[in-house]
């Protein structure tokens, strides 16, 4: 005799809450969800009657949303900060010093490694230097990465591994700071981070695998169920691809390839995933400038606060060209890094000159897009490029992007409402570990351009602002469309995955004050409820 077929799959119902839709909060509806996926969304009486068998899950009030899309993070980066001396907000020179000298004491063996540190916030708002380390690191090579990853602090052993000297060369894409004297101060820009970070042993694969899931927890810790990994390497895409293997992926992983050109033409070889999976390569990362904090992103005319240069090309745009068309044409999505006001530019110029040869499956994206004049704020729409943005990075770098600009030109940082009136699609994310990924405290920044301490009054530039609902749509809605997944994701819709997310306050109401305190409730990914804790 045949094996009688297996029971169905349970249904949940989930009531209580305020639905979350791309026009706010929606009383009164309830959602049903069987195999993965939403069922039916409807009154809880009507899905009651419709499923009598169902389980009720009672939500008690607050707002249950779709999981949240992390659109923009180095999940590895993150999962390694435990790893890693952390030196996030601190304020002055001496207190990161501090900082790095006891994690230095109780960690004695091999590279002192860090993150974090951000001359912006000291008074002096200079360069450190090699020999603020050297008094305690000795022969102990240090690699400590500025904030935004784009410069890297070192000491004078680590220049002396890499034999940087006073008579070596700025790479190309690079800058090796250097005294009157022409002495190295160990302060290294963009592609110059690279001559001492080769020489860092690299992690074992189980070390690797452990980074990129303890990233990815921390993710789903604050109410994500997908991420887009912007700049995965050979060796992570490997690591990833035995997780997903394994079943033991915490959360869903578009991964965009790092431009190696080698990698990047053996994996754009493969059919593109067409089914909604955990793990996906989405793309490929490109840079074009730097970042602005360093003085690295690339602007039409110089530094209002060092007229002698407009940045820096991290990689020559001819590349990015060549390479961006081949990833489109494969139907792959490419993602250009992309800070200053020229780099924006030709970023939107080398897209449009690919897309006229085909669209893609795709819409190409330009991530950080700070820096952008009015007229190419109007493109990003007009050809259809998504504009990646990360709202934290106005509300971090607020006090000093009038320096860096002018008063000319700070009209052109962080155009929101801009993208927005030009119909781009926006598409949010926090480039943690660069800033915190708590995605209500950037939901806050979107819509009032303060910090958490109220700063700068009224918002930095103001005009920009968002509303609430499209700064949730950019989460959730936004991020899925970005990433070609509309039907799939981001949305409370029949047919979507039950990737589900339910917080306590009603979402619709709080204040931005209130709302940078919210915490995620509960968390479904994939129909299946999952831990919230680290």
């Amino acid at each position: 005799m045949p094996l009688p077929p297996p029971p169905p799959a349970p249904i949940l119902i989930l009531t209580g809450a305020d639905l979350w839709t791309n026009h706010g909060p929606e009383p009164g509806q309830a959602l049903a969800i069987q195999k993965g996926k939403i069922l039916a969304v409807g009154t809880a009486d009507t899905l009651a009657k419709a499923h009598p068998k169902a389980q009720l899950v009672n939500l008690s009030g607050g707002t249950l949303l779709p999981g949240l899309i992390e659109g923009h993070a180095h999940v590895g980066g993150l999962g390694a900060l435990s790893r890693k001396v952390d030196l996030t907000g601190l304020v002055d020179l001496n207190g990161t010093l501090a900082r790095v000298r006891a994690w230095a004491s109780a960690h004695p063996q091999g590279w002192l490694l860090g993150r974090g540190w951000d001359q912006n916030r000291w008074p002096a708002k200079s360069f450190p230097k090699a020999l603020d380390l050297d008094t305690f690191t000795g022969t102990r090579p240090a690699f400590l990465q500025r904030v935004d990853g784009h410069a890297a602090w070192v000491n004078s052993a680590a220049l002396a591994m890499a034999g940087i000297g006073p008579k070596t060369p700025d790479p190309e894409g690079g800058r090796i700071l250097k005294d009157a004297t022409g002495r190295p101060t160990g302060i290294l820009l963009d592609a110059a981070v690279q001559l001492v970070e080769k020489l860092i042993p690299e992690p074992s694969s189980a070390e690797l695998e452990a980074r990129l899931k303890a990233g990815l927890i921390a993710l789903r810790a604050d109410g994500f169920t997908a991420v887009a990994d912007m700049g995965v390497g050979a060796r992570e895409l490997a690591a990833y691809r035995r997780m997903a293997a394994a079943g033991a992926l915490p959360i869903r992983v578009f991964a965009y390839l790092n431009h190696d050109h080698r990698v990047m033409l053996r994996e754009l070889k493969l059919a593109r995933t067409k089914n909604l999976s955990f793990l996906q390569v989405q793309g490929v990362k490109f840079y074009l400038d730097g970042a602005l904090g360093s003085r690295g992103a690339r602007l039409l005319a110089p530094y209002a606060d060092e007229p002698t240069t407009r940045g820096l090309w991290v990689t020559d745009p001819a590349k990015v060209a060549l390479d961006a068309s081949i990833t489109l044409r494969a139907g792959y999505q490419p993602a250009i890094h992309a800070i200053g006001d020229a780099a924006n530019r030709t970023a939107l110029d080398l897209l449009a000159q690919a897309m006229k040869k085909g669209k893609g499956a795709l819409p190409p994206r330009i991530e950080h897009a700070q820096i952008v004049t009015a007229e190419d704020a109007a493109r990003f729409g007009k050809l259809g490029v998504v504009a990646s943005i990360q709202p934290v990075h106005c509300t971090s770098d607020h006090s000093w992007t009038p320096a860096r600009l002018g008063p000319e030109r700070v009209n052109e940082a962080f155009p929101w409402r801009s993208f927005a009136n030009g119909g781009a699609l926006l598409a949010f994310g926090s480039d943690a570990p660069v800033e915190d990924a708590n995605p209500f405290v950037a939901l806050a920044a979107a819509e009032t351009r303060q910090d958490p301490d109220g700063n700068p009054p009224g918002g930095f530039l103001p005009a920009q602002r968002l509303t609430r609902i499209e700064a949730v749509r950019a989460y959730t809605a936004g991020n899925a469309a970005a990433l070609g997944r509309a039907k799939d994701l981001g949305a409370l819709q029949k047919g979507a995955v039950a990737d589900l997310l339910w917080i306590q306050a009603p979402l619709g109401d709080v204040s931005p004050e209130a709302l940078r305190k919210v915490k995620p409730g509960r968390l479904w990914v994939n129909g299946v409820e999952v831990p919230l804790g680290h």
